[in-house]
Formats: structure tokens, C-alpha cells, sequence
């Protein structure tokens, strides 16, 4: 067999990342074309069998190179030693196998994953151009050297940015990683990161540089421009400027800038759309659709590691809710204090910090049972969700307080939903499986930016004022 290819191995590398791949593989057809074997591969098995020979005609491998046509097994449930690459089962849960065609020989490029139950359309599409980007390389079989820079085009760099890219511990580290593609994979004057979150009508700007106007103000409406319509229709745009025709690329109002071509590509992982990504260049013939390819690995790789980060901040976000009620408790507040005061604390706006106290719960629970008193506590919260119009956030900080922030109110708003939640509890007893349980409350109310302008500081007042109206009532 011939010495491995150093291009082929970034190569498969590179698929393996971006399709979560638990072994990607490289077959050959040996001299006589009866049996294929393994050329490259990227595993993380330890059962892979590299000396595996895999008869041409035979299995899902040996099929495809018969047929030239792709073979693809999703929610596998089938023991993995069909495939004629492992020594022992593997709990696989996809599989495909796609036709390597250069000149009139056929290789067959493997791909399976612990990852994923199916392969999308989109990286079926993905991996379809890897294989034509391998067939190249064994037509040509160059090896890599300084005078034959061509047979390296760019993949080293693009396989060292989207690990980057993938390793990113959060939101904000992606975006910044995005806006600062490397010059040698991308030549542009400007980039912009959109998001289009929730089936959102209007995207925000999250992320920019290389612009000559501000972007601060500026709204890109779903469906329209180039922006917005890349996110509409879930597919890449390129786009020439010309001087004589106005092409909107964010807004209507926008300035005009020094660009010649525009590309745009959704940053989507299946069916969930994250964003787009923008890119524009002054310079003439700057980009062409070989750069949107490079771009659909870039995108691909920034989705998942969003997904990724998405994931990890639900977890964490759940872990901090209480197992009773469902709401954030008071660690949660501890961890995420500063997130949580950008997000309440704004320019020009009151906020109200209303804490109540459950002085009976207690009894509540001894002598109706834990199950009605956790029932009790649930039903109070749906029934809080239900009163309380946005904008609100409910939090447990104690066994028996809770916080409720009210934001876009004014004073006499909140007396009267104070005094209206008292008079429910008190008055007016929730029925729990055919009991009535009786609450018996006290509450304190503080005020931002009036009595301060720090999470914990107002929580506390409002906690003071508590005692403050029972010491009243003595």
C-alpha cells in the first residue's frame, strides 16, 4: 500500500470533527479489485481493525464501491461486526458509506457516530464534497512539499480554526471567534455575526468588524436584505454590489459601505437556525463559491459548538432550579447575580423586589403531608405565573420565601398586586386534592434604583422589611 497521504489525513480529521464522528475511514481497492482496504482513518475505538479487508460487493462497504452509491443506516440497532471494520460490537448509532469516483477507480469514504441518530441532508451534503475533495487528492496522490504548495489548499488552517471554533466556552467566545476568521482562510474587509433566535422577526447584530458606520442602531428584519433573507430561506447568498443598484444587506436605512461582494450562510444545525454569518470584500472578484464551501464548514462548526454551549448553560440552568416549584433558587442568583442584574437592571427603569414569607408552611406540610404541601407550593407558583402579567421572575430563597421581580411598573401597581396576592393566600385557600390549605404570609417590598442599585443589597431590604412589618404588627 502506498505511504499515507498527509493532505488525506487533515482530511479525514477534519470530517471527524465536523460530523462527530466516533471513526472515520478511508477504503482502497486493492490490485485485482476483489477486496478493499483501510488507507486513512481517524477512530476513537479501540476495536477497530485496521487490517480489515473488505470484499468488494459485500456488506454496506464493499456495496458501495460495487455500486457507487452511497450506503446510509440510521438508529442503528444492528451489531456492528456487519460492517467488517470492527473486532468487537460497537453501539453505533449511524452509518454511512459514500463512493470515492477518481478517474475510473473507486475508493469508499466510512462514517459512523455515537453521536447522532441520523445524518442531515446538509452534512450528507458536507461530507458528499469531502469525498470529491478526497478523489482529488488520489488522483493526484502529490505528495506535500514546499514546492507543491497546491496540494495543501487550506485544509491545516480550516482544521485548526474549527477546533477553535468547537472549543469555545460560551456565546460571547464564539461570536469573537467568528469576527476573526484568519485572513489566509478568509480574505475580507468585514464580517458580522446576526442572531435570529426563537423564531425572532428581527435579528441583532452580536457581533462586528471591519465596518466604516456604526452598527449600533442597526435592525435587520427577518426576510429582508441580504441578512435577513439568508435567514428566511435557510440558505447561502453571494451577492456583487453595484454602484448603480442598491443592494440592502442589513436594513434599509443602512449606510452605504465599500464592498464589492457579499456572502451570507445561516448558521443552523438541523432545523434549529442560530443566526447568520456575514462576510463582505472592497475587492473586485473577492469571493466566489468555492469560499461559501469553506464557509459551510466554518458555519456547521460554529452551530455545534452553540449547541454545545446551549446545553451545558441548560444544564447548569436546571441544576439551579428547585425540585418542588421549578424556579430558580437562591444559588442560582449567587452564580448567575451579574446576568441577572443585566438583564433587570436597565436604563430608565423600576424595579420592584417583592419577597413574601410563608410563616405557617411548615404546619402546612406536618399536617396535610409532604406530597400536598409539595403540591400546595407547585400550584402556587402556576397560579403566580398565571396572575403576575410580564415582565416578572420568580425565585425561592429560602425554604419558605420567595422573591418576585417586577419590572415596567410604577408604585401603586405593585400595593395593589401585593395586596391582591395577600388577600388570595389568606382569604381565599387553595383547594389541593379536595383539601383547602390556609397560608399565612408576610411581605417586603424594595425598590431599584431608589433603594440601591446591587441584586443582593435589594434582596436583602426587601427580606429586612419583613420582620420590620410583623415587629409593626406587635
Amino acid at each position: 500500500m502506498k505511504p499515507s497521504n498527509p493532505t488525506l489525513g487533515h482530511l479525514i480529521e477534519l470530517i471527524g470533527n465536523v460530523a462527530d464522528a466516533h471513526t472515520v475511514a478511508l477504503f482502497i481497492m486493492e490490485p485485482g479489485d476483489k477486496t478493499l482496504v483501510m488507507r486513512d482513518h481517524f477512530t476513537l475505538s479501540y476495536n477497530l481493525d485496521r487490517g480489515a479487508k473488505i470484499p468488494f460487493g459485500k456488506g454496506p462497504i464493499g456495496l458501495t464501491a460495487h455500486t457507487r452509491k452511497s450506503q446510509l443506516i440510521e438508529n442503528f440497532d444492528q451489531n456492528t461486526r456487519l460492517l467488517g471494520i470492527y473486532n468487537k460490537n460497537e453501539e453505533l448509532k449511524s452509518f454511512i458509506a459514500l463512493p470515492v469516483i477518481y478517474g475510473d477507480q473507486v475508493a469508499v469514504l466510512v462514517v459512523d457516530s455515537k453521536e447522532r441518530y441520523q445524518f442531515s441532508i446538509k452534512l450528507q451534503k458536507i461530507l458528499s464534497d469531502f469525498a470529491q475533495q478526497i478523489a482529488w487528492n488520489l488522483k493526484t496522490d502529490l505528495p506535500v512539499s514546499p514546492e507543491n504548495p497546491s496540494a495543501r489548499p487550506f485544509l491545516q488552517e480550516i482544521n485548526a480554526y474549527c477546533r477553535l471554533l468547537i472549543e469555545s466556552p460560551d456565546r460571547s467566545s464564539i461570536v469573537d471567534r467568528l469576527t476573526q476568521i484568519p485572513s489566509t482562510l478568509m480574505p475580507c474587509t468585514a464580517i458580522a455575526v446576526i442572531w435570529f433566535e426563537k423564531k425572532q422577526q428581527e435579528g441583532r447584530i452580536i457581533g462586528h468588524r471591519g465596518f466604516a458606520n456604526d452598527l449600533s442602531e442597526t435592525k435587520v428584519l427577518y426576510g429582508k436584505g441580504l441578512v435577513g433573507s439568508c435567514a428566511k430561506n435557510r440558505s447561502p447568498l453571494l451577492m456583487q454590489i453595484h454602484e448603480d443598484r442598491k443592494t440592502v444587506i442589513f436594513s434599509e436605512d443602512e449606510k452605504p459601505e465599500d464592498l464589492q461582494y457579499v456572502a451570507t450562510i445561516p448558521i443552523q444545525l438541523n432545523d434549529t437556525l442560530y443566526g447568520v454569518l456575514m462576510l463582505g470584500t472592497s475587492e473586485a472578484d473577492g469571493m466566489n463559491h468555492s469560499d461559501l464551501d469553506k464557509l459551510a464548514l466554518v458555519v456547521s462548526t460554529a452551530a455545534a459548538a452553540l449547541y454545545c454551549t446551549d446545553t451545558k448553560d441548560r444544564w447548569i440552568y436546571d441544576k439551579n432550579l428547585d425540585p418542588v416549584t421549578g424556579v430558580p433558587n437562591h444559588r442560582f442568583l449567587a452564580e448567575f447575580h451579574l446576568a441577572v442584574s443585566e438583564e433587570v437592571f436597565k436604563p430608565d427603569r423600576r424595579v420592584f423586589f417583592l419577597t413574601f414569607h410563608i410563616t405557617n408552611l411548615a404546619e402546612l406540610y406536618e399536617t396535610h403531608s409532604v406530597d400536598r404541601g409539595d403540591a400546595y407550593l407547585k400550584q402556587l407558583m402556576a397560579l403566580f405565573s398565571k396572575m403576575i402579567p410580564a415582565q416578572k421572575f420568580i425565585f425561592r430563597l429560602s425554604e419558605t420565601c420567595f422573591l418576585i421581580m417586577l419590572m415596567d411598573r410604577d408604585q401603586k401597581e405593585t400595593e395593589h398586586l401585593k395586596s391582591k396576592l395577600k388577600h388570595l393566600l389568606e382569604h381565599n385557600p387553595l383547594n389541593v386534592n379536595g383539601v383547602s390549605m390556609e397560608a399565612h404570609t408576610q411581605w417586603g417590598v424594595s425598590t431599584y434604583p431608589d433603594d440601591g442599585r446591587e441584586l443582593f443589597s435589594l434582596i436583602n431590604q426587601s427580606r429586612t422589611r419583613l420582620a420590620q412589618t410583623t415587629k409593626a404588627m406587635a
